[in-house]
């Protein structure tokens, strides 16, 4: 009998003490006070937070984290968004904004692309310098911000893009996917077709790829132009001039 009163009050104890401190978490207290993003260069931080739907007066351990992440993602401009809860009452969420990382010249616009092919903005004029342009054989008769142009064309342009020197770089004028036969063709600022195919024996294809200035400056001291190189196939690579 002792024995079960003793239960029986630490029991109750207990069951006083989870009370106490559930409805304490519940309480406002807890109530959001201050919602912030962090990681911003670009976007409005007052676009993001109507975008998320998060609003000051709930309490900070009912919200769905996942929920008000992807409706920050929604814009076209955000890459990730991290919920992080700061006790008591603040929302901090950790964006990672896209990044330009090529152009794309379409209808009268340059679209600019992330490193994952997604459209984050149309603009009429951009510095050529500082990004790759790409080509494509075939494209959307429309594309919206937030639309994605054939990541699997991008991810092979981009390989090829990390793999050649800087110096290389400089002197490319574009890259054209060719979208049926997944094909990359890079054309030289001096007109030279490179057909390079796709990332297959991509060391040894680039290899080849930054000697091709050389060549061009070779041949052009013979009296000669360099109209292209074919490097798709195994074995040495398939060079044509002109006069």
């Amino acid at each position: 009998m002792r024995i079960s009163r003793k239960f029986i009050s630490i029991s109750i104890l207990l069951f006083t003490a989870l009370l106490c401190i559930y409805l304490f978490l519940h309480s406002s207290f807890f109530n959001i006070q201050k919602i912030y993003i962090s990681g911003l260069k670009i976007v409005s931080e007052n676009e993001l937070i109507n975008l998320s739907g998060l609003s000051p007066g709930a309490n900070i351990f009912e919200i769905n984290e996942q929920f008000y992440e992807k409706a920050v993602e929604i814009h076209p401009m955000v890459k990730s968004a991290k919920v992080i809860r700061h006790l008591p009452g603040e929302i901090e969420i950790k964006v990672e904004e896209r990044k330009v990382w090529a152009l794309i010249p379409h209808e009268n616009v340059f679209l600019c692309i992330d490193e994952e092919g997604i459209c984050i903005d149309r603009l009429k004029h951009y510095s050529l310098f500082d990004y790759p342009i790409i080509t494509m054989d075939s494209m959307p008769e429309r594309v919206n911000l937030g639309q994605a142009i054939d990541p699997e064309g991008i991810q092979e342009i981009r390989k090829i893009w990390n793999t050649i020197s800087k110096e290389s770089q400089a002197e490319i004028s574009d890259f054209h996917y060719i979208n049926a036969s997944k094909e990359v063709v890079i054309y030289t600022k001096k007109g030279t077709q490179v057909w390079f195919g796709n990332s297959e024996r991509l060391d040894q294809k680039v290899n080849v790829f930054n000697q091709v200035f050389q060549m061009e400056n070779k041949f052009e001291e013979e009296g000669t132009v360099l109209e292209y190189i074919d490097l798709r196939f195994s074995g040495q690579p398939v060079v044509k001039t002109r006069i």
